[in-house]
């Protein structure tokens, strides 16, 4: 081939591509130019709107990316090139991974939802599935709890949304109670003085709020009886077993006893 049927050809590509290579590349600057101006002012938008640090760069990251894939993709409309291959090809992958992550992506839209609405938050003390821990981590796939004996309990976030929660608030006032089964033939008012004597021996009871005493059941051998006093919720804990410990010391000082089972039948 001559020089000259060289020259031509590529005189012929610049001619044909070079406007629409040019128009791309002017594209992809002033686009990527746009998408970060775009990306800080949506970041400030979420700093604005108080959302949490552990969604934040999540969010602004998601839709640096999403806007960067769409520039890609009008770049490569304006060079020529089919776009509609690239998009089935990234639909299929999306879906195949997916499909494979679905238990980590139910989590992680959980972990989203929880630090979006703050059903609880770190301090709380939480009772889920039966297990009771101290809120430590709240991640974007799990809740961190720490029991009052140094145990980490990592839960999923999906097992955090889907069923009850108990929560205990920090600096809340709550009420901490026992149910006892004492002897049918217990004097009441005995219990009641012992109850007030263990609950003034407690460090934690709150003194603006009764002692409540109260009977909850009742059957021919013996007598059900819910007693409560208030504390603080980061005081739960040291409370009830306070409750427990005094309780029994002031039951046997003044010979009120336990019943050894629950009768079934009523009267």
């Amino acid at each position: 081939m001559e020089p000259k049927t060289y020259v031509q050809h590529l005189t012929d590509f610049a001619w044909t591509y070079g406007p629409k290579l040019l128009t791309a590349l002017v594209i992809l600057i002033v686009g990527l130019w746009v998408i970060r101006r775009l990306s800080r002012a949506f970041d400030s938008f979420l700093r604005m709107r108080n959302v949490d640090e552990s969604l934040r760069p999540f969010f602004a990251s998601l839709v640096d990316v999403a806007m960067k894939v769409a520039l890609l993709l009008v770049v490569a409309g304006s060079v020529g090139l089919e776009t509609t291959s690239f998009i089935a090809v990234f639909s299929a992958v999306a879906f195949s991974v997916g499909l494979a992550l679905q238990g980590s992506l139910g989590n992680f839209a959980s972990g989203v939802l929880i630090l979006l609405f703050k059903p609880y938050k770190i301090s709380d003390l939480l009772t889920v599935a039966g297990r009771t821990g101290q809120v430590t981590e709240i991640q974007i796939f799990s809740t961190v709890l720490k029991t009052n004996h140094g145990k980490i309990i990592v839960i999923p976030n999906s097992k955090m949304t889907e069923g009850a929660i108990e929560k205990i608030t920090h600096n809340s006032e709550i009420q901490s109670h026992v149910s006892v089964l004492l002897e049918a033939d217990s004097d009441l008012q005995r219990v009641r003085e012992a109850t007030q004597a263990a609950a003034e021996k407690c460090p934690w009871r709150l003194e603006n709020h009764p002692i409540g005493v109260s009977v909850t059941g009742i059957s021919r051998d013996d007598l059900e009886v819910d007693i409560s006093w208030w504390t603080l919720g980061q005081h739960h804990a040291q409370n009830m077993e306070s409750m427990y410990e005094t309780l029994h010391t002031e039951f046997q000082s003044r010979g009120i006893k336990v019943a050894k089972e629950r009768r079934r039948e009523s009267l």
